[in-house]
């Protein structure tokens, strides 16, 4: 543009100088200059314009670059830090599931324990109930319950028989141990253990317990016939206890087993006749109505 108005300028210049140009003609180059002369100020003015606009676009371009490069660092470091918690967290689920199965092996230990402590105290507390009371005719008058001087005591001093309570607590821990085995699942110890138990305590509080866990572990293994003579201990050397229902229940299901429906009718019958309370009693009516001998 430039190179344009100086080459115009120098031709009137020459036709000025050479005569040849009219008024007319030299005013109008002259506007032509002056229009030129507008534009290129005006084109001027645009190009820096146009570098000014440039260089905001471009120092919005490296702040952009900047802010992108700090987003990209920072989400870097976020990994990193989420990384880094969600590794603590697995390491802290991992302690936490240790400790609920330590807690819940403890606490089912714990169960059977004091499960066993139960039923041992509740065998005793129902033979102390059904305990066949002495009659007036046999209690003897103080006088005659004093000893004479020179009379031997017919019981055996302490120093030739255990401790009561020693004999107790080998009772009660013979049969924690059998029921224990006997809660795992392990039913061909647990009948041995029980075998051994009513063996040694024949007669003892424990002792109709230990039968009908006996029939039950005998049961469980289909040996039908130890189970029955088992249970049908229960029925006729204790018959006041509350395992007696229990035992008539299970030898109802043992005729089913073997096949002798009328004998499981008439024992589960006399469930519900000597125990209609009892929760044995409520089953037995639902099995003779399932087996339609109702």
């Amino acid at each position: 543009m430039t190179q344009t108005l100086q080459y115009l300028f120098a031709l009137v210049v020459l036709l000025f100088l050479g005569g040849c140009a009219t008024t007319p003609d030299l005013t109008d180059l002259q506007k032509q200059v002056q229009i030129l002369s507008l534009q290129q100020e005006s084109a001027a003015q645009q190009e820096q314009q146009g570098r000014e606009r440039l260089s905001t676009i471009e120092s919005q371009l490296d702040e952009h670059d900047f802010l992108v490069g700090e987003l990209i660092k920072t989400e870097e470091e976020a990994n990193l830090d989420t990384r880094h918690l969600l590794e603590k967290l697995e390491r802290t689920s991992t302690m936490l599931r240790e400790q609920i199965e330590k807690t819940r092996s403890s606490t089912q230990r714990r169960d059977q324990d004091l499960s066993i402590r139960v039923k041992a105290i509740e065998a005793r507390i129902d033979n102390l109930i059904h305990r066949p009371r002495s009659r007036p005719s046999q209690v003897k008058s103080p006088s005659s319950q004093i000893p004479k001087p020179n009379q031997k005591e017919s019981t055996s001093t302490p120093s030739s028989k255990a401790p009561i309570g020693s004999q107790v607590e080998n009772e009660a821990s013979a049969f924690r141990s059998a029921y224990k085995v006997y809660l795992n699942g392990n039913y061909d110890r647990a009948s041995a253990e029980f075998q051994r138990f009513v063996k040694h305590y024949p007669s003892t509080a424990l002792t109709p317990q230990a039968f009908f866990y006996l029939g039950q572990s005998l049961y469980v293994q289909q040996e039908y016939d130890p189970a029955q003579q088992a249970l049908q201990h229960i029925v006729s050397k204790f018959p006041n206890t509350k395992y007696r229902s229990q035992a008539l229940y299970r030898l109802g299901q043992i005729m089913i087993e073997t096949d002798q429906r009328s004998k499981a009718q008439s024992l589960w019958n006399q469930v519900i006749q000597d125990y209609p309370d009892s929760p044995e009693a409520n089953t037995a009516k639902e099995q003779l109505k399932k087996a339609g001998m109702s």
